[in-house]
């Protein structure tokens, strides 16, 4: 089978969750074919960038003219639909050639997929999938749904009426979406991320936290406000009499205001963010945590609560969407209400008092489910099914 994938562009080393997508279709006998801006590093698969806009107008008009001249030589069937489910949305006469330009290339492919791997690279290209005889799938993430529509309200209608089949990442964010009007008549499929579990493995048995000298805190997130990084602060400095350091590892457009909020709760010999770690660096910082925290304001689910657990780490997130499904509560790690500071100070207090024993079953349980049921292997299985299944 011959599936298309839509991105803003070639995933970055650090994006391991749809690498290993694309080699498990691939090693599943798919032809992989990714539409995006290409990073010339990368190798994986086919790469069809996209048709570039330029700021010279005489030059971008022969480009598009160029462009309708090849793509309706070599399908003119194919453009004649799409202009025509175009005009049929409602979409202006210049509108609707500025897009048969942006999505030529994808429309000279024979594809059985179209794929968008993230709803916000769906717009504009809603028809496409259609036009060639294709069928249309979507990824749901956090950004897509959390974020996303509070911008821009009502943005996925149109996605949700064209799409054949719906995945998401976890049963709160599709819920989330029937709530920006995703209706049950969709073929819709959860497909949780996976981890590594060859990779993000530790042999390190854990230490008795009321014996420690220092407690070692990370947290794996970007500098953004829906990683509630700010409320984790203010939880720490209320641990003042607790020994412990914290380590952010991340980047983002945040950085001087978590500066500031470290600076204000006078936690700057305690706490520092790392902002250049490669994917592949994060296991050795892994292997020096005692705690993993998370305490996210929204999170569709959480890869590097999955990588914690799965490295046999106590793990403590906020209830936040997909959080609670990542994280069985007193069982796996421990989930704490969102924008409570005090409660999650309270939290790490009580964890550190808590019998050796007691730790080691819950850290063991959450090491044992992320292995076990969050498999690279059972997910590369369900994206085959995904694809593969008769949703007709």
């Amino acid at each position: 089978m011959k599936i298309g994938l839509v991105l803003h562009k070639t995933p970055a080393k650090s994006e391991e969750f749809l690498i290993s997508k694309i080699k498990g279709l691939m090693q599943n006998g798919h032809e992989v074919i990714l539409f995006a801006y290409k990073d010339y590093n990368f190798e994986l698969c086919e790469v069809v960038g996209s048709n570039k806009i330029s700021n010279i107008f005489i030059f971008q008009v022969l480009k598009m003219l160029i462009s309708y001249v090849i793509i309706i030589i070599k399908s003119p069937l194919v453009v004649y639909r799409y202009l025509n489910l175009e005009k049929l949305d409602g979409v202006s006469f210049r509108v609707r050639w500025e897009n048969l330009y942006l999505n030529s290339k994808i429309l000279g492919k024979k594809l059985h997929w179209i794929h968008f791997c993230f709803a916000t690279t769906v717009f504009r290209k809603e028809n496409v999938a259609k036009a060639i005889n294709a069928k249309m799938g979507v990824s749901l993430r956090g950004y897509d749904i959390n974020v996303y529509p509070l911008k821009n309200p009502n943005c996925y209608d149109l996605l949700w009426e064209k799409v054949d089949k719906v995945h998401s990442i976890s049963y709160s964010l599709l819920e989330k979406a029937k709530s920006l009007n995703l209706e049950n008549n969709n073929k819709q499929i959860i497909i949780y991320p996976a981890v590594n579990k060859d990779y993000f493995i530790n042999n390190k048995s854990l230490k008795d936290l009321s014996s420690k000298n220092k407690i070692e805190i990370l947290s794996v997130a970007r500098l953004h406000w829906i990683k509630g990084l700010e409320y984790t602060i203010q939880a720490l400095a209320k641990l003042k009499d607790t020994n412990f350091n914290y380590t952010i590892i991340g980047s983002g457009g945040e950085y001087d205001r978590i500066l500031l909020t470290i600076n204000y709760f006078d936690l700057t010999d305690r706490v520092k963010i790392l902002s250049h770690v490669p994917h592949s660096g994060l296991k050795n910082f892994y292997k020096k945590a005692d705690f993993y925290l998370q305490y996210s304001l929204e999170e569709g689910f959480c890869n590097s609560v999955l990588e914690a657990q799965s490295m046999g780490f106590l793990t403590i997130v906020s209830d936040a969407s997909g959080l609670k499904e990542n994280v069985i509560h007193g069982k796996t790690g421990w989930v704490v209400p969102k924008r409570e500071p005090n409660l999650l100070a309270k939290k790490i207090q009580d964890i550190i008092r808590m019998d050796f024993a007691e730790l080691n079953k819950i850290r063991s349980a959450g090491q044992d489910r992320a292995r076990n049921n969050f498999d690279i292997k059972i997910q590369n299985d369900q994206f085959n099914i995904f694809f593969n299944e008769d949703i007709f």
